[in-house]
């Protein structure tokens, strides 16, 4: 990492067609007030339930394993033009050509958390045959882990989309990621935990905006601390 905390040897890919990172706003057509203005939110989550049925069908289209981060990191670039209020005339074509065009690279970046969550799982099942003291550390190391790797899951689109680096360099900046930025690693934290309650209050949400909504949230977080390092 350099002096700036991103990736050492970091290319940046300022590709013409890379959105301009700003607040996240929904331009209404004010000549219609208040009609035009809810035509528009509601055009804004009917592409996020979209897309998060998208993210579904791209998983599903790689066997889940190798398909989950393609389909990720598609359903994050559409997402990240959202956010900056541009419009999106279609999903299907620009989600699924994002899809194949990184499915080798994001299933590279994304093998070191597959590993990780088999590690969670045994640790998980040890907890089952344990109790007492050691149970309880166990249970504490699981959670800070598991939290700790979440964080640093929310980095990775966003740098990848970000920063043209080999799959080490990217997963060096990720690792570190959370320790340079805890504000952003903190209010990433407690973003998903209002998602996660929320979803769990109204379970219909799960499937309309389970996967879209969080990483609509922690990738327009993560992408403005990105802007930020970037302007130093």
């Amino acid at each position: 990492m350099d002096d700036h905390g991103h990736p050492a040897g970091t290319a940046r890919t300022d590709r013409p067609d890379r959105p301009r990172r700003r607040r996240p706003v929904v331009a209404a057509d004010e000549s219609f007030g208040w009609a035009g203005r809810a035509m528009t939110w509601l055009r804004y989550g009917t592409q996020l339930v979209g897309i998060n049925v998208l993210i579904g069908l791209g998983t599903l289209a790689g066997g889940v394993v190798l398909g989950a981060f393609p389909a990720l990191a598609a359903g994050g670039t559409l997402l990240a033009r959202l956010a900056t209020g541009q419009a999106l005339p279609a999903l299907w074509s620009p989600f699924w050509s994002q899809w194949r065009q990184g499915w080798r690279r994001h299933n590279v970046l994304g093998a070191p958390v597959w590993v990780v969550l088999v590690l969670l799982s045994l640790d998980a099942s040890a907890l089952q045959v344990l109790d007492g003291p050691a149970a309880a550390v166990l249970t504490g190391g699981l959670v800070v882990i598991g939290g700790y790797a979440l964080i640093a899951l929310t980095f990775l689109f966003p740098a990848a989309r970000r920063y043209d680096t080999t799959a080490r360099r990217t997963w060096r900046f990720v690792a570190a990621a959370p320790l340079v930025s805890p504000g952003t690693a903190t209010s990433v934290l407690v973003t998903l935990a209002a998602v996660a309650l929320v979803v769990w209050t109204l379970p219909v949400l799960g499937p309309l905006l389970g996967v879209s909504l969080p990483l609509l949230a922690s990738g327009w977080l993560v992408d403005h601390r990105l802007d930020t390092l970037d302007a130093r």
